[in-house]
């Protein structure tokens, strides 16, 4: 086994495992933590200066952001949210409360835009200035591991050839998924700050 192979490997158990952790934590506990940590957000100053911003629309296992997009809505800022393929991540704008209400849910019970190509494109219209990212895993060294799809990673990757840098990238976290390493290879990349609700 090649020592990329091992970081491969050591990923699919660490999914498994942070998989079993976040089906074991209680409703009780998403929810305060959601709600401390969406207080952090929307108080923090990358996020108050930011006009364009993408936020994850979250799963059930996922920390909460139904009160951050609404935030940011409601404070007019250009909210984009992800459309995701077989292939790739994009992010889409969406215009307003009514317009993120009216989103389809996906099989996972996720609001998404099916209608994605008709819809403002961050790249290639405003740019971001920040991005809200999910994932199953962070160390706070911001090192991430997501579903094993490479969604964020690529789509950083994309913005980055066309825009010459990558917005400022905030993950966030339950306390049950941070770890103190996270096995990564050359093409994961690094998030600027963690946000969990301690």
């Amino acid at each position: 086994m090649t020592a990329v192979e091992a970081i491969f490997a050591a990923k699919r158990a660490l999914r498994r495992e942070l998989k079993q952790k976040l089906k074991s934590l209680s409703p009780e506990t998403k929810a305060f933590e959601t709600r401390t940590i969406a207080q952090k957000v929307i108080t923090h100053p990358k996020y108050e200066a930011a006009e364009n911003l993408s936020v994850y629309v979250s799963m059930n296992e996922e920390v909460g952001t139904d009160t951050i997009i609404r935030d940011a809505l409601t404070k007019g800022k250009n909210l984009y949210v992800p459309y995701f393929n077989k292939d790739e991540m994009v992010m889409v704008r969406v215009a307003n409360e009514a317009d993120y209400e009216g989103l389809p849910f996906d099989t996972y019970g996720v609001r998404q835009p099916t209608d994605y190509l008709t819809r403002q494109n961050a790249i290639s219209s405003t740019g971001l200035d920040l991005i809200l990212c999910p994932g199953l895993g962070f160390s706070q060294q911001g090192h991430r591991i997501g579903r094993g799809k490479g969604y964020y990673d690529n789509y950083l990757t994309r913005y980055e050839s066309v825009w010459g840098q990558t917005p400022y990238t905030i993950a966030l976290a339950f306390q049950t998924q941070i770890l103190e390493h996270i096995p990564c290879t050359e093409s994961d990349r690094t998030l600027d700050l963690v946000i969990t609700s301690s």
